[in-house]
């Protein structure tokens, strides 16, 4: 079975390889006959990928102890659950895992027979196979699920302990299934930059809008999972430690959750447009590096189990993303002015202010997380930053996003006017410096602004309801629930952090301590 595996891969990368080269040459000779041989390549592809990942798991269940990556994470003890969600307990299952989901979006959503977007399909094929190419290499040259294991062993090592937990047989996968769906997002924006034809919106942004919220979904259910795991495995009450693996997908979430408010707001020719194109650059990016930080060990972490090898290959993948990016970008908006006559919501500026704050977010994570990399590379040890670094610089953001979040959602619809709103905001403000200072902590303030918050998202629901604008949508409903939860997770991570009790003892058995 193995070696149908092997075969399955080394067929998947010449399949991928030789779609790149047709959609590419086929978006630009517009020829329908190139164009359909891509698709068909990269759904023959997805086959091989299939092929390969059940074989795979075949060789779990089975025990297959000739497998060194069946040898390495099963034995005959393991249960039937443990031994299936194996196929993501190492760097090459969960790889080929990951591969096998974005290229079967891909499919969905790209292989598309309509005549006015087959060029745009077939160049955001392309941007998806060419990652698939370098995935594969690394599949084949590097982290070969279907290495052999010599001598073979009697037995296995079994499933690291820690990892033996019903939401690590959930967790990988749902963050993978995020990682993903966010190739949809990169691969549209790689498409419309390819783009020459003058048109208003792009063909398939509502899919690729759609894709964007359907990774921010799993990325959120990924990382609640993670912080479940963590709760009871690592610690009585530690449910986010600023791990740089906790880092690695709260990273991408933060970008996404940018993107997502600049599909809100877009228009061809804005900032906003400009703005959502980095964003999804950036944002799979971060999947990219974070997946690379995970299982190559470029900083040590209680989450990463790394393996060696070439992961300089993900960073060689990550340069040609954004060489061509560059180059795409000057080559799209250097005769392309903002059309500054373009207008809509009156908010957009909230929303541009919004992202740009995620992003400042995202780099101080980024900042704080690689600091021990780049300390060792001037000092003669790695300085890793204590929780309480993330902790005083992202509460500073956190208080205005969560302002933000109180009246954003009036704003885009009515602009700055002089209401009691606009008014609050200043109040509020007022009130969370003073509590502030007089305090010298940031609960307060942070119960402050959650209820302003709280109070806003009510009146902004009641309004809404009154006949201003009575009809809502499931997006409307979709966005306050959000929004509120927002609110509550504020509440709840403020409550746990300012008022915790912590106590060491030692105890014998039958004897017990008050806290």
């Amino acid at each position: 079975m193995a070696e149908l595996g092997r075969f399955a891969l080394l067929l998947g990368l010449f399949l991928s390889g030789y779609a790149v080269l047709v959609d590419l040459l086929g978006a630009w000779r517009k020829e329908p006959g190139l164009v359909k041989s891509g698709r068909n390549a990269t759904v023959a592809a997805l086959i091989c990928l299939t092929v390969a990942l059940a074989v795979l798991w075949g060789l779990l269940v089975r025990c297959d102890f000739s497998i060194s990556y069946v040898a390495e994470h099963t034995s005959r003890a393991l249960p039937l659950a443990y031994r299936l969600s194996a196929l993501w307990a190492g760097a090459a299952g969960s790889l080929l895992l990951w591969l096998w989901l974005q290229v079967g979006f891909a499919v969905v959503v790209f292989n598309k027979i309509d005549e006015k977007e087959e060029v745009f399909t077939a160049n955001a094929r392309a941007a998806v196979n060419f990652v698939s190419v370098f995935f594969l290499i690394i599949l084949i040259l590097d982290k070969s699920p279907f290495a052999l294991s010599v001598p073979v062993p009697a037995d296995g090592a079994g499933m690291n302990p820690l990892l033996q937990h019903p939401a690590m047989v959930l967790h990988p996968p749902t963050l993978f299934i995020g990682y993903a769906a966010l190739i949809i997002p990169f691969a549209w924006v790689f498409a419309a930059l390819k783009d020459n034809e003058k048109q208003g919106l792009s063909p398939l942004f509502i899919q690729a809008r759609n894709w964007t919220l359907i990774a921010w979904m799993f990325l959120t259910v990924g990382i609640a999972l993670g912080a479940w795991w963590a709760y009871e495995e690592l610690g009585w009450g530690g449910y986010w430690a600023w791990d740089p693996v906790e880092n690695s997908s709260l990273m991408p979430w933060l970008t996404a959750t940018a993107l997502l408010h600049c599909f809100r707001t877009y228009k061809p020719r804005t900032t906003i447009a400009r703005w959502l194109t980095v964003l999804s650059l950036i944002t799979f990016s971060l999947c990219i590096f974070g997946t690379f930080l995970t299982r190559y060990g470029l900083v040590s972490s209680v989450h990463a189990f790394p393996e060696p090898g070439l992961g300089i290959l993900f960073i060689v993948l990550l340069i040609h993303i954004w060489v061509m990016a560059a180059v795409l970008l000057w080559r799209k908006y250097r005769s392309e002015p903002i059309d500054s006559q373009v207008t809509g919501l009156p908010g957009r500026k909230f929303i541009g202010l919004n992202s740009w704050l995620m992003v400042l977010l995202t780099f101080v994570v980024l900042t704080g997380t690689l600091f021990p990399f780049f300390s060792g590379l001037f000092t003669e040890q790695k300085i890793s930053l204590k929780p309480d670094y993330f902790t005083k610089i992202t509460a500073p953001l956190g208080l205005a996003l969560l302002l933000l979040l109180g009246v954003c959602p009036y704003l885009l619809r009515n602009g700055i006017s002089k209401n009691w709103r606009m008014f609050g905001v200043v109040i509020v403000s007022i009130t969370a410096v003073i509590a502030w200072l007089l305090t010298k902590g940031l609960a307060i303030p942070f119960f402050v602004i959650c209820g302003f918050a709280a109070i806003n998202l009510t009146a902004d629901i009641f309004s809404r309801g009154s006949g201003i604008r009575p009809r809502k949508t499931l997006r409307w409903y979709g966005t306050r629930i959000v929004h509120t939860s927002v609110v509550l997770i504020f509440i709840g991570i403020t409550g746990s952090s300012a008022y915790e009790i912590e106590k060491q003892a030692a105890l014998s058995p039958g004897e017990s301590v008050a806290i």
